[in-house]
């Protein structure tokens, strides 16, 4: 049964949201990119710097029998979650919430649960809202509020939301308003111990055509194995085994029988250009997109300090062809063993100018390219050696081959499914 399934964008910031009150407070020290949403800016790209915390809704709708009936899933509910709802709820027309998935428990995850009251206090849209999530995120949420998983914490006037709880196993794909979901745990970041240890937070393979990692630092190989078992990817067709007695082999099932589908779309994080500690920099988003290989691949996750319109250039050109862009200049050189270089000014990695109020778009790409090309050229280096040679394709797709890729903006809508090309409504002129 095929599917078509819309993906609302409610938030495509990072846990503080855009912009920063901080830049907004200082003409003199203010950044362009938050400044730019100011009432007056002459930025026309400056309200695609308003993010909220990164979120989602899909809406999913079974494309065999053309059926009315829409299913609409929630991806988080976080501290801005309610503002995005507001302006968003008319606007796309939604209404209902089927189920809302949660990845991890933090504040820009689960703090606007709460909120959900406006959907189910005295069945004003609905009597209840079925969410899902792991034990150790549900654990986190009854400290936060205690009152929303036993009734005998409530207090006041009795006005909470109606929520069931739904734990899942974070190694076991379930069904979510008649979808498959697999989860995906990644690093993001670390508990901060004597002894520290990864902090996991989940992305999810939503009916083998979305991609969905928002908060990451780190993916496991196990991770791209678990993929590659429900999905054709590059990375994992490079190492494939020889096929017995001349059948097909997809991602390491030697059934002779249908190949695995390719992804439709890659929703990944990407805090800055440079790598975080608990965020990907663009080095990491693009050599995921280029191992996982989807259709089309989104950035969200954004800070402040570089604008919509740097990344777009950035994109852009990064979704040419590696051999038809221009060399780097001698100075900005390539070290497999370098893969973050480090640039003569810190400013080169977020406006591409010195005066923060103002951009560089070209000095900003030039380094931001230098910085994405050093991290591929180390992954390259990395990859692991298949019948005595190195596996480059595991860490990027063939130097010829384009990867699509763009920023992704708070309100837009990624389509894909059914017999739909991949598409979405803010590049669809590209």
């Amino acid at each position: 049964m095929t599917r078509e399934i819309d993906c609302l964008l409610l938030g495509t910031g990072t846990s503080g949201a855009l912009p920063s009150v901080a830049c907004l407070t200082s003409a003199e020290r203010g950044c362009h990119c938050c400044r730019s949403t100011l009432e007056g800016s002459t930025d026309p790209l400056g309200r695609k710097n308003v993010r909220r915390n990164t979120s989602a809704v899909l809406r999913i709708r079974d494309s065999a029998t053309q059926a009315a009936e829409e299913k609409t899933i929630l991806i988080d509910c976080g501290k801005t979650f309610y503002s995005g709802a507001v302006e968003w709820w008319p606007k796309k027309n939604l209404r209902q919430i089927d189920a809302l998935i949660l990845t991890h428990a933090h504040a820009d995850a689960i703090l606007g649960l709460d909120d959900l009251r406006g959907w189910t206090l005295r069945g004003a849209i609905q009597r209840s809202i079925p969410i899902y999530l792991t034990q150790a995120t549900f654990e986190e949420v009854s400290k936060a509020f205690p009152y929303l998983t036993n009734a005998g914490k409530v207090t006041g006037g009795g006005d909470v939301p109606a929520l069931t709880w739904h734990i899942f196993d974070e190694d076991k794909p379930f069904e979510v308003a008649g979808i498959e979901v697999v989860p995906l745990p990644v690093h993001h970041g670390k508990f901060f111990t004597t002894s520290p240890t990864p902090f996991y937070c989940l992305g999810f393979l939503f009916d083998r055509q979305l991609a969905y990692l928002s908060d990451v630092s780190y993916i496991p190989e196990v991770i791209y194995d678990r993929i590659a078992s429900y999905v054709s990817i590059p990375a994992a067709a490079a190492v494939q085994p020889a096929a017995p007695n001349g059948t097909t082999v997809a991602n390491g099932n030697a059934n002779g029988k249908q190949e695995l589908p390719r992804l439709k779309a890659l929703i990944v994080d990407c805090l800055r250009v440079e790598p975080f500690a608990s965020h990907f920099g663009i080095g990491q988003a693009v050599e995921t997109a280029r191992k996982l290989g989807a259709e089309r691949n989104y950035l969200v996750g954004f800070g402040h300090r570089t604008s919509h319109r740097l990344w777009l250039a950035l994109t852009r050109s990064l979704s040419l062809p590696p051999a038809s862009l221009p060399a780097l200049p001698s100075h900005l050189t390539i070290d497999p063993a370098v893969p973050t270089p480090r640039p003569a000014h810190d400013w080169q990695y977020y406006s591409g100018h010195s005066d923060p109020t103002r951009e560089d778009e070209d000095e900003f790409v030039l380094h931001a390219r230098w910085a994405t090309e050093s991290w591929l050229a180390a992954a390259a280096a990395a990859a692991p050696e298949v019948d005595g040679a190195k596996d480059a394709n595991g860490a990027r797709r063939q130097a010829d081959e384009a990867v699509w890729i763009r920023p992704a903006v708070d309100g837009m809508t990624i389509r894909f499914g059914g017999d739909r090309e991949t598409g979405d409504d803010e590049y669809e002129q590209e």
